[in-house]
């Protein structure tokens, strides 16, 4: 009779201490057992925080924040949005995604979300009783499954779900130029990171949003990795019609132009001849990487690189209906001309 009644104590207490767990399947296809309503979460990589933001309408849950994501804060529009943020730990994780356990106690997370390939990371939380999701990068499908993955996390999914078709919406939009694109000399591109000519590659994410726009990655058959570090020289062979420089680097059009870093001669390059160098736009977070507001990218590149068959829509008009249905937010034209940095992008009327 003792067993009896210890086994069915151990049952009753399985079944009442998991009333308020649910089960999420990560983007590694893992089952993982969290709280149903979790309110302290710690995000390791760059840009999810701003999409956590964006999915659940509020920074209130956000406890970590990786250094990268915290300086991008401090010089986009999610600053704007969610001045709370600016108290949200950033040192719990270093630059190279490393995590600082002992930090990250302190936070007492009810959830991780980490890069999909952290294999130690996610074995010393699963020791240390912290549940862990996994979320990747490298294509387009791959945001698409973590908005997903945050709308059932923060039991937001109908506010996922129509982010989601946003993207899958603006991606067929794009894809209805393919026949125009065949008929056209499709323009160079080269996206520079920062000074150091670190480019995007054949596998960033980046050259898939310069196909997309009609454009042509310079770099497209570097495959080594995401971002890959080149030489002048190498730059003057692609001889790029257009320069798109990053927003994880200050660098500026007027530096490229006044060739301002030592040891590199931009003067013979086509797009600085032609004033063809333009910063990329930053909105709650750099739009360089996959993001919320990578469809906007992607749009903004197609008026850069192809504005003859991209015709057919107002960039502006686009980012204000975009800040007016998913952040309830009506955008001044002076913060439509620091997203797009119009200050900086001479000659790119937009």
């Amino acid at each position: 009779m003792k067993k009896f009644f210890s086994s069915m104590f151990i049952l009753l207490l399985f079944l009442f201490g998991n009333v308020n767990a649910k089960t999420v399947t990560d983007l590694t296809g893992k089952k993982v057992t969290i709280k149903d309503n979790p309110s302290r979460i710690a995000i390791v990589p760059i840009p999810w925080t701003s999409l956590t933001y964006v999915v659940d309408g509020d920074a209130s849950k956000i406890v970590g924040m990786h250094p990268s994501a915290k300086k991008a804060y401090e010089i986009s529009m999610l600053k704007e949005l969610a001045p709370n943020m600016k108290n949200v730990n950033s040192v719990f994780v270093d630059n190279n995604f490393n995590i600082n356990y002992e930090e990250l106690a302190l936070l007492k997370p009810d959830l991780v979300v980490v890069w999909d390939y952290q294999d130690d990371a996610i074995e010393k939380l699963d020791k240390l009783k912290i549940p862990a999701v996994a979320i990747k990068y490298g294509t387009l499908e791959d945001v698409q499954m973590g908005i997903k993955l945050l709308g059932d996390i923060l039991n937001k999914q109908e506010k996922a779900q129509r982010l989601i078709d946003y993207h899958k919406d603006t991606n067929k939009y794009l894809a209805s130029k393919a026949k125009k694109l065949e008929n056209i000399k499709r323009k160079k591109i080269l996206y520079l990171r920062d000074s150091q000519l670190t480019v995007a590659s054949g596998k960033a994410v980046n050259n898939i949003m310069i196909d997309m726009a009609g454009g042509v990655n310079v770099a497209k058959d570097i495959t080594t990795g995401a971002w890959s570090k080149v030489t002048m020289e190498q730059i003057m062979k692609w001889n790029p019609d257009i320069i798109i420089l990053s927003n994880f680097d200050k660098i500026l059009p007027e530096d490229i132009y006044n060739n301002k870093f030592e040891g590199q001669d931009w003067s013979k390059i086509n797009a600085v001849k032609n004033k063809k160098v333009f910063k990329a736009p930053i909105g709650i977070y750099r739009w360089d990487a996959p993001s919320a507001e990578t469809p906007l990218m992607i749009k903004w590149i197609a008026k850069v690189a192809t504005p003859e068959v991209f015709n057919d829509y107002d960039i502006r008009k686009d980012i204000k209906d975009f800040y007016l249905e998913f952040f309830n937010y009506k955008l001044s034209d002076k913060q439509l001309d620091f997203i797009l940095n119009s200050k900086v992008n001479k000659g790119l009327n937009l």
